[in-house]
């Protein structure tokens, strides 16, 4: 049992390790474009699939109510919330449509497998003019394909089942910490 849990944390840290080293350009690329997007007065939107809901909620609430400091809100709407009741291929894309503009982010964390709902979410923001920032999974090459090319990938296929998720949280944990550093300054 001790060799099992030693295993798992070692298989963390060294995740922790890689997405560190092999995805800090993209991290802070895609901080940039939320942070100049939230000075320019945008929203930016964030959805998931499967494991990857509670990720997007959690980017979500870590801007509108805070990440490491006390500061005040930024506009920051989930559409897994908000379209808690809808099902089907559009869901998000119809948020996008009606809640979206020019200007305005969505960030997309995706379980992989190339989800058809977070494929017309991106068509939609591409069509709207949003910025797309897309944490990817596993097989998720039409997603990755679809997106505009100021849009940003931060690709976690590398990483299976849950070392995938653990990636994808510390990246938006430090994509939170990068933004509020870039409006607020600080260490």
């Amino acid at each position: 049992m001790d060799k099992q849990i030693f295993t798992h944390f070692q298989k963390v840290i060294e995740t922790t390790m890689v997405v560190g080293d092999a995805f800090s350009e993209p991290m802070a690329a895609a901080a940039e474009k939320i942070a100049q997007a939230l000075l320019a007065g945008n929203t930016i939107f964030s959805c998931g699939d499967k494991s990857a809901v509670p990720l997007a909620q959690l980017f979500s609430d870590y801007l509108a109510q805070g990440f490491e400091i006390e500061r005040p809100g930024f506009p920051a709407l989930n559409l897994n919330k908000l379209m808690d009741n809808s099902f089907g291929a559009e869901r998000y894309a119809q948020s996008v449509q009606v809640q979206g503009k020019a200007g305005d982010v969505l960030l997309i964390v995706s379980a992989g497998d190339n989800s058809l709902a977070l494929l017309t979410a991106i068509e939609a923001a591409i069509d709207k003019q949003l910025g797309v920032i897309l944490l990817s999974g596993v097989n998720d090459d039409l997603l990755s394909a679809t997106l505009g090319y100021n849009d940003i990938v931060i690709p976690a296929a590398e990483f299976q089942g849950q070392l995938a998720t653990a990636a994808q949280f510390q990246i938006v944990q430090c994509l939170c910490a990068l933004v509020d550093h870039q409006i607020f300054g600080g260490e």
